[in-house]
């Protein structure tokens, strides 16, 4: 049967309609109309005071990571990575761990609006199995690094292990492969050439780390004479599909480059600021031509997953940067979550509510103390929504969360997860 969501306002093919109905046949959207034509053969879900949109797509998180949330915190990247994210991965990850982890991330982000992560992690199947089990969608990246660890030896053994996830999860209907060389500090300029030509053969996404800190700049600079950006375009990183995190410490040319060669970014403004990595030269690089997304990083470091608060952050951000405050409008923002990450990540029928693109969507409650008086309801997601402005969300058609309740995952059990492996590494 034909189900037409009604709502005051729909945020369809990316202008704002009032008093519709989206119509929804199995998995994917048919249209939008003002009225429903054929009322025995349709089932009608109406959301009054409420605004539908496009379902949130997070383009870089580490989601496994939700267990060391607040482990350590109020440290420079480096420290907090070798002294304790580094140590604590060692001792606690396994398939148990990163599975039940990911199930909680999954219900976080459910809770804010999210129907898709581009995650780069380890135990990159039983990521993808949490995300099957709970009919979410995951961008799941296999890991490469230089060095061994207890995944694989050397970047021969994880990009091998990346052709064997890929030919697990070719068929899945919520599953897609990246591959994830980690940053240029942690993977050679050889490696990163066999993960180019992994990556076009296959046609999938690359996902790495790029200019985050100024210790990375140097770093880069003194073992190849060059900065990583300069590098990166030396080994043809800028040629292929890649999404690239973080890009904070940019030159002007730097930025003409991106920008000409219309590079994805995934903007983490909250895990930069708690980190102190940096102001990132967004407002610039979207005005000379790059494809800019928004992701939360892990919740390690930023420390939620929530991205209706990554979208009002970039939005205030750049306007006091640039000490402008037509920068970055509500609707541009909403957008860098939808339809540019749909884009950067080659999710086709994603992104935008339109006819033939599946149903991915979430109800945001417009009758909430802080969303009244309506007078933008675009305008109010990015500004005044938190999560608990978002009611309902649906994947493929499937309804994931009702009235904040989620569907397909036991909340309670979910806190006894955390709270058992809490008390483990604790």
């Amino acid at each position: 049967m034909i189900k037409a969501y009604y709502a005051d306002y729909i945020y369809y093919d990316a202008k704002l309609q009032k008093n519709k109905y989206l119509f929804v046949e199995d998995e994917k959207i048919i249209g939008l109309k003002d009225k429903i034509d054929n009322p025995d053969k349709t089932q009608i879900i109406s959301f009054s005071n409420s605004a539908i949109f496009p379902g949130l797509i997070n383009t870089h998180t580490h989601l496994p990571m939700v267990y060391f949330r607040g482990l350590a915190d109020d440290l420079p990247l480096m420290d907090w990575l070798q002294k304790y994210i580094w140590p604590a991965e060692g001792k606690w990850l396994s398939n148990e761990f990163v599975y039940d982890a990911t199930i909680h991330a999954v219900a976080e982000m459910i809770k804010s609006g999210t129907v898709c992560a581009n995650d780069m992690y380890f135990y990159s199947n039983s990521i993808a199995k949490a995300i099957e089990d709970t009919h979410f969608k995951g961008v799941v990246g296999i890991g490469v690094l230089d060095f061994p660890t207890k995944f694989a030896q050397n970047a021969d053994e994880y990009i091998k292990k990346a052709g064997d996830f890929l030919a697990e999860f070719e068929n899945s209907r919520f599953i897609k492969t990246a591959l994830c060389p980690h940053a240029p500090y942690t993977v050679n300029p050889d490696n990163y050439k066999k993960c180019i030509d992994f990556a076009e053969q296959n046609d999938i996404v690359i996902h790495t780390h790029l200019a985050e800190t100024e210790w990375e700049i140097e770093e880069i600079k003194s073992k190849y004479g060059k900065p990583p950006v300069q590098l990166f375009d030396e080994i043809g990183m800028f040629d292929t599909d890649a999404v690239f995190a973080h890009c904070t410490h940019l030159t002007e040319e730097e930025i003409k480059l991106l920008g000409r060669k219309k590079v994805n970014i995934s903007h983490c403004p909250e895990s930069n600021l708690k980190l102190a990595s940096g102001f990132a030269p967004m407002s610039q690089l979207c005005d000379a031509g790059a494809n800019i997304t928004i992701g939360t990083d892990g919740a390690a470091s930023n420390n939620d997953l929530n991205m209706l608060s990554e979208l009002s952050t970039t939005a205030k951000i750049h306007k006091a940067l640039s000490r402008d405050a037509t920068v970055f409008d509500a609707e541009s923002v909403l957008n860098m979550a939808t339809k540019n990450a749909a884009k950067s990540l080659k999710l086709e029928n994603m992104g935008e509510l339109k006819a033939g693109n599946y149903a991915d969507f979430f109800v945001m409650n417009l009758d909430d103390i802080n969303t009244l008086p309506v007078y933008n309801p675009v305008s109010h997601l990015i500004y005044s929504a938190n999560p608990e402005n978002i009611t309902d969300l649906f994947i493929n058609g499937r309804q994931l969360m009702e009235n904040r309740k989620l569907t397909f995952i036991d909340e309670q059990e979910i806190k006894n997860k955390a709270r058992y492996w809490q008390n483990k590494i604790s």
